[in-house]
């Protein structure tokens, strides 16, 4: 039996790993994730142990926390089901984590803005980071196509009449719902097009929404009140209310859904669908897109994602089998290329209804009449909506409690509300919260100071083992001394350089534009089963259905080539990180400066030091490019880089009435006249977008050759002390001497901070 430890830490985002109690080595293929989510590959995890182990019985000891427990339960169960031969077991040692982790953060960083030795970690730009990290929002996004009755489910998440849903296809506006804890009422403020603001209200309620969603001037609003159902104080969450694809005021809008589903960030998507009419030509185009997203990052793609079956209640239970319908829907979405969803089976009215009620809230007839039928949800077993949900077991016991309480309180209309299936869908969101959102959020707060923090306290223990170790100090000397000429010579910068400049940075990108060149030729191939001549009525359709799907293929299009130009900077950013962290490396163990035993890991990580993450570089980037074009405000926040500038196809090119005053249309005809130059359209798009991540890689490959100079003379500072240092001991017993405070301070911050951080 092999035997398999594993500690995963979410907040620091670290493995450390054993397999038969020797830590995992560089031979392993789970040594490369030790620093990644351990949702993006968990997945990979018991086929590389029973590859590597060469074992058919494994023990595994997991340490962390229960959600992360519970993930691997599930993928132990899912792959036992496949690989019967496969004998797991497992065994959990519970994280006893703070649980007031971020007040214990906050209070931390005030003490080291206050108290630090170290005037660098009291920069403002620090401070600033750090609270704009921990007072970051998180966007759950409600898609929808229409009638699906989007607008019902967020009223019965807020337990209020706010949101218009008498008419969902005039649902034209982007509402961002910020949850604000304990505000008794809705503010509002309302922004056109351009980022700019119309209007705003201290109150607003359903009527006034319905006049602002049907302003043309108005194109979003950010509302702020209490969202009931978030237990997390730690999350800013903003319910995200976009209109659906098919009920866009502008393609902008259309745009914006693509882009929550393609964003590398991930946020929640809560994909609301109708169970009477499932198969709709706006869905298959964006389910596509979903299908796509949920095949890149591990669990945590599919997590995201919930689906949201509303008005499932409106199945007659004695004929039809809410069990078949729900296979229905996961056929449905298994068509589209989407495995294994989380479908939560939901009757939004009804849990809208019984929480105005709840609350005392004034209903119209239809409400109370659709009140009135409550007892059904209690009564028929098959109306137990949240028993069909794909929760953990923890959370269905959560639910089971909630029942038996409302029993006990012998009050039928919560326990009804439970049946709704609602309150299952926010106890998944809230879940979510938990497991990603707050986790990335402490650890994107202490990255704002850890690296330095963790810079400083090797540079002390580097100075503790040169004081003690005399033929360490030596060499080291020795060695920097000649670091120091190599740096002043500049000519292993200058093969750097060269190396540099020319590395191929966009070889991925061309290969992404051939992928999206292949969604353009499949969707604009004509389908159907036309006649080579089509009367007029079937001309229209057909015209109907291709302006339809062009302007879907529009914003999949422009979002995937938005995503390309940001993936290359980021891709860029990496590697050109690495190449010169090797460069610093090979600085230090260069073969001609070798002088002796003394271990280089040290010195070699103090001098990387000087090194920005890839994140750090992207920043000072987009901060020059500002500064360079000197753009304060811009039209429209979400076009990025050179794509406000492309002339997309626009819907009145291909309104010509080619099959006027005729009883037959030819299909040719309508090839020629309208495919065929459309496609030649995006061709030339594609075409100018290869040449524009060209450009844009080597405008960043400079941007950083022009860095290198900074960095250079940072490294050199750092070789120069501690060059002087080694090779004076009593300058360097008195500098250790006087830096004794900032040592003390240093390892007990280190420590309070850890015991924050530590599962």
């Amino acid at each position: 039996m092999a035997k398999f430890f594993i500690k995963y830490n979410p907040f620091t985002v670290e493995s450390f790993m054993t397999i038969n109690n020797q830590e995992v080595t560089a031979m392993s293929k789970l040594y490369n994730y030790r620093n990644e989510r351990f949702q993006l590959w968990l997945e990979n995890l018991l086929p590389i142990l029973v590859d590597e182990c060469n074992d058919d019985e494994l023990d595994i000891t997991f340490h962390g926390t229960l959600l992360d427990y519970d993930d691997l339960l599930e993928q132990i169960h899912e792959y036992s089901m496949k690989n019967p031969s496969i004998k797991v077991s497992v065994e959990h040692i519970e994280s006893q984590a703070s649980t007031a982790r971020f007040k214990e953060l906050s209070e931390l960083f005030e003490y080291m803005q206050s108290e630090c030795p170290f005037e660098d970690l009291r920069d403002e730009q620090i401070k600033e980071n750090f609270y704009k990290a921990l007072s970051s929002e998180f966007e759950v996004s409600v898609i929808a196509t229409m009638s699906s009755g989007k607008s019902t489910l967020i009223n019965a998440m807020l337990r209020s009449e706010l949101m218009p849903a008498k008419n969902e296809a005039c649902t034209a506006t982007i509402a961002r719902i910020k949850d604000v804890d304990g505000q008794s009422s809705f503010s509002a403020i309302c922004r056109n097009a351009h980022n700019a603001v119309v209007c705003q209200y201290e109150e607003v309620d359903l009527e006034t929404m319905q006049q602002l969603n049907n302003n043309p001037e108005v194109s979003y609003i950010d509302i702020e009140g209490d969202i009931p159902f978030i237990t997390s104080k730690s999350v800013e969450l903003v319910l995200l209310d976009t209109p659906g694809p098919n009920n866009s005021r502008s393609e902008e809008h259309r745009e914006h859904t693509y882009r929550i589903i393609k964003e590398k960030a991930m946020p929640m998507v809560l994909y609301v669908l109708n169970a009477t009419q499932l198969a709709t030509n706006d869905d298959n185009a964006l389910l596509k897109s979903v299908a796509k997203a949920m095949r890149v990052g591990g669990k945590q793609s599919k997590d995201r994602f919930i689906f949201a079956v509303n008005k499932i209640d409106t199945f007659d239970t004695e004929s039809e089998s809410l069990s078949g319908a729900l296979q229905n829907v996961k056929d449905y979405l298994g068509k589209h290329g989407i495995e294994n969803p989380n479908i939560y089976p939901i009757s939004a009215e009804m849990a809208k209804v019984i929480r105005l009620n709840q609350n005392g809230a004034s209903m119209t007839t239809k409400q109370r009449v659709m009140m009135n039928s409550y007892h059904l949800f209690n009564e028929i077993e098959q109306m137990h909506l949240s028993a069909y949900a794909p929760l953990t077991q923890k959370n269905k016991d959560l639910l089971d409690e909630i029942i038996q309480t409302a029993k006990s309180n012998e009050d039928p209309y919560a326990e009804a509300l439970v049946h709704t299936g609602l309150p299952a869908v926010e106890i998944a969101i809230n879940e979510y919260l938990d497991k990603y959102a707050i986790t990335a959020k402490v650890k994107t707060a202490v990255d704002t100071f850890r690296k330095k923090v963790e810079e400083k306290k090797l540079y002390s223990h580097l100075m503790d083992e040169l004081k003690e170790n005399n033929q360490a100090r030596e060499e080291l000397n020795e060695r920097l001394k000649k670091v120091e000429k190599q740096l002043n010579d500049g000519k292993l910068a200058s093969v750097f350089r060269d190396k540099i400049r020319k590395l191929d940075m966009v070889s991925e990108a061309n290969n992404q534009v051939g992928t999206i060149r292949a969604k353009i030729t499949n969707t604009m191939k004509i389908t159907g089963s036309f006649n080579h001549k089509m009367t007029i009525m079937e001309a229209e359709q057909f015209m109907n259905k291709l302006v339809r799907d062009i302007e879907y293929l529009q914003s999949d299009v422009k979002t995937d080539l938005e995503k390309l130009v940001d993936e290359i900077i980021v891709d860029n950013a990496t590697q050109l990180i690495k190449e010169y962290e090797h460069y610093i490396q090979s600085l230090i163990e260069d073969e001609a400066i070798h002088t002796g035993r003394f271990q280089t890991d040290q010195s070699i990580t103090y001098l990387a030091g000087t090194v920005p993450d890839a994140k750090e570089l992207i920043k000072k980037y987009e901060f020059s490019e500002e500064i360079k074009t000197g753009e304060k405000e811009v039209d429209n926040p979400k076009k990025k880089g050179f794509f406000g500038k492309l002339k997309f196809w626009q819907p009145g090119k291909i309104t010509r009435n080619v099959y006027e005053s005729r009883d037959f249309v030819d299909q040719e005809i309508l090839y020629t006249e309208f495919v065929r130059p459309i496609t030649g359209d995006f061709n030339e798009i594609l075409e100018e977008a290869k040449v524009k991540t060209q450009e844009e890689a080597e405008k960043f490959k400079n941007f950083f050759l022009k860095e290198l100079d900074k960095l250079d003379m940072t490294l050199k500072k750092k070789v120069l002390e501690l060059q002087e240092l080694s090779g004076n001991q009593q300058l360097l017993e008195q500098k250790i001497s006087e830096n004794h405070y900032k040592k003390v301070w240093l390892d007990d911050f280190s420590d309070k901070l850890n015991q924050i951080l530590d599962v």
